[in-house]
């Protein structure tokens, strides 16, 4: 009795071994790659030259969102930075030193290498200008104050490469100097794309 299920255990080890083989050579490996994703880093840059960049003068914006588009149309969320999950709204400060020289970094994500046309930037102006650290001058804003603002720029995004697009905002221009305030027209563009 013992010799006959040793018997079987082998007759079905046997067995077992023959039908993986048999699946194994029905299988074939395809050959493909899949590209490495680039990066999309949009920084701000600042001009202004009737208010100083200095850490006592302050004028924001909230950002709550930031989309790259591709040339077939599909938007991609751009987060805050490269370990970001989600976007959330951020407010940045237009007259920080960084902005002056386009190193105030607003915005990175991994994207599928390839063609883009531009980004989409949901924006909102803050509704008074801080200078010397006290004097709080109102600022006069479009109703509603809020938009998404869209940047047509053509760009290409390739593998493995940081592509770096500046977001400019002309404060001289945006900020209209009235006799004790300021009204807002936004000056904003794209000034590079690297």
């Amino acid at each position: 009795m013992k010799f006959h299920w040793k018997f079987l255990s082998l007759k079905s080890a046997l067995l077992c071994a023959a039908l993986s083989s048999l699946i194994y050579a029905g299988c074939t490996q395809y050959d493909y790659s899949s590209p490495l994703p680039g990066v999309i880093e949009v920084r701000l840059k600042t001009i202004s030259n009737n208010i100083p960049f200095d850490p006592l003068n302050n004028y924001v914006i909230k950002v709550s969102q930031i989309n790259a588009v591709r040339s077939d149309g599909a938007q991609i969320v751009i987060f805050e930075d490269l370990k970001a999950i989600q976007r959330t709204t951020n407010v940045y400060n237009t007259l920080d030193v960084r902005a002056r020289d386009s190193a105030l970094i607003i915005g990175q994500t991994y994207v599928p290498p390839g063609e883009y046309i531009g980004i989409l930037v949901a924006v909102e102006p803050a509704a008074s200008v801080i200078r010397d650290g006290y004097r709080i001058i109102p600022v006069e804003l479009p109703s509603p104050p809020g938009q998404v603002l869209g940047f047509p720029s053509h760009y290409d995004v390739r593998e493995d490469q940081v592509t770096r697009i500046k977001l400019a905002i002309n404060l001289d221009s945006t900020l209209v100097q009235r006799a004790n305030s300021y009204q807002f027209r936004p000056y904003y563009y794209v000034s590079g794309i690297e």
